[in-house]
């Protein structure tokens, strides 16, 4: 089932994915507001929000990207390579806004557990190993709803998805 970010009910828990915390850093334009009051609304203790090291290092990494894209005029595809190039181009990038909306206090990072066998979400839920392991993360800590944009989820059958 699909929802609207701000539909989400006072005292739910649910599982954030990097392209909520991307449109917020990016100020996407066609989801800034939305994320803007979701995230808001966590800092509020209004919502308890969940994340992974998975969600934190493709927050950072599509941050990276961007912004290096963006300074370099470089396309997104390419960034990879000019990394690996010239990996100091990473320290030009400033990324405590990135370590800010993290830490917010009312969002908790989950560990991976090896009992979150991933390889049944895979093959299930015909999903790529990151978003798998979100899934399963989800189902180890019983988080059955997901703030993302990312149409892979949809096949995922015990998680109600909120959109921004």
């Amino acid at each position: 089932m699909l929802n609207n970010i701000s539909d989400i009910l006072k005292d739910s828990r649910i599982f954030i994915d990097s392209n909520i915390f991307t449109y917020f850093l990016l100020k996407r334009e066609e989801y800034y507001n939305n994320v803007k009051e979701f995230f808001k609304r966590i800092d509020e203790k209004e919502i308890i929000g969940f994340i992974n090291p998975i969600v934190i290092s493709e927050t950072y990494f599509n941050y990276l990207r961007v912004k290096i894209s963006e300074k370099y005029n470089a396309p997104i595809r390419d960034v990879p390579k000019l990394i690996k190039d010239k990996p100091e181009i990473l320290s030009e990038i400033p990324i405590e806004v990135v370590d800010g909306i993290l830490a917010l206090e009312n969002i908790k990072i989950l560990e991976y557990r090896s009992e979150a066998d991933i390889k049944y979400f895979i093959s299930k839920y015909s999903l790529l190993p990151n978003d798998a392991i979100n899934a399963a993360t989800c189902k180890l800590y019983n988080i059955d709803n997901m703030a993302t944009n990312d149409n892979d989820f949809n096949r995922v059958d015990f998680l109600n998805l909120f959109r921004p």
